[in-house]
């Protein structure tokens, strides 16, 4: 997955090229949030000597596994929800798309070991950032671009709690709470993260230089603009494409599918099962079908 800040800046992106109704704003927190995807289970207890995995665990199975019953219910529910669900849930589709299209890339060269995809990740977000919107990431600490009220975020964990109770049984939490506690702790993980003036990863490098944004000291080609050759993590399908251009690729197949996911919402025309075809059942992680029940194995890390 690239990390928060390229997944708002893609959401931002569908929300401008796209017609959308006016109750629908193009920048909000909680379209911030929905844009995280499954991403705030994985901060669900952080901290570095607590290792229960379970909840972080439900993160990876939206990742992997239904994905599109799953995504197809809660545009399917969002329709007759409030706006705030819809926008939560349209910033949800939008980071499956980038997901699905960027994630083998990302796969290949961040590689499996410790913390090297969330690293790698990281240092794509500080790329993008100042490249489309001229924003130091380090500098600007991104929690603050998540910030829900207790309503807003009690609305979301109840309606997250009945998909994920429906789609994945194996999930027995009796209640939305452990939602609530990873929204909580994504907030609170981002706070300590943020490093604005670098002390933190001088001091406490080892624990958090692979989470927190900081400024890139060295000229490596991370988004592969020189457009080397790279292998499908899981295929091995060469390609010469850099993450430029996968992101260019997800927006462009983005546009198709949340403009019919506002059609659908607001009965202009386009039927459940119009979206179904456009969705189709994914794997984030590697961005073909699940029924392939395909795994990722190649790597070159860059790192």
């Amino acid at each position: 997955m690239p990390n928060i800040w390229t997944h708002m800046l893609f959401c931002e992106d569908m929300l401008d090229a796209i017609s959308k109704p006016e109750n629908i704003p193009s920048r909000s927190y909680i379209l911030n949030l929905g844009a995280q995807g499954p991403d705030p289970f994985f901060y669900y207890n952080f901290w570095p000597w607590i290792k229960d995995t379970s909840i972080p665990n439900i993160g990876n199975l939206l990742h992997r596994k239904k994905c599109g019953d799953f995504l197809m219910d809660i545009i399917v529910s969002a329709k007759d929800s409030s706006t705030e669900i819809k926008s939560y849930v349209f910033g949800f589709v939008t980071h499956h798309i980038l997901d699905r299209i960027a994630h083998p890339f990302i796969n290949y060269y961040a590689g499996y070991e410790g913390n090297n995809h969330s690293k790698y990740e990281i240092i794509i977000d500080t790329l993008m950032m100042e490249r489309y919107k001229n924003l130091k990431t380090w500098k600007t600490p991104v929690y603050k671009e998540i910030l829900l009220n207790k309503q807003q975020k009690n609305e979301i964990a109840n309606f997250l709690y009945q998909a994920i109770r429906k789609h994945y049984p194996e999930v027995t939490e009796s209640s939305s709470s452990y939602i609530k506690k990873a929204l909580k702790d994504m907030k609170l993980a981002l706070m300590i993260l943020s490093d604005p003036y670098g002390w933190k990863n001088k001091l406490l490098k080892k624990v958090i230089s692979a989470f927190s944004h900081q400024p890139i000291t060295n000229h490596k080609d991370y988004l592969n603009l020189e457009h080397h050759t790279w292998y499908h993590p899981a295929t091995k399908k060469p390609s010469t494409k850099s993450f430029i251009d996968l992101y260019e690729q997800a927006r462009i197949e983005g546009i198709e599918i949340m403009k019919k996911v506002i059609d659908y919402w607001y009965n202009n025309g386009t039927s459940r099962e119009d979206l179904e075809g456009l969705i189709g059942d994914i794997s984030y992680d590697t961005g073909l079908p699940l029924k392939l029940k395909l795994e990722n194995q190649y790597s070159e890390p860059i790192l």
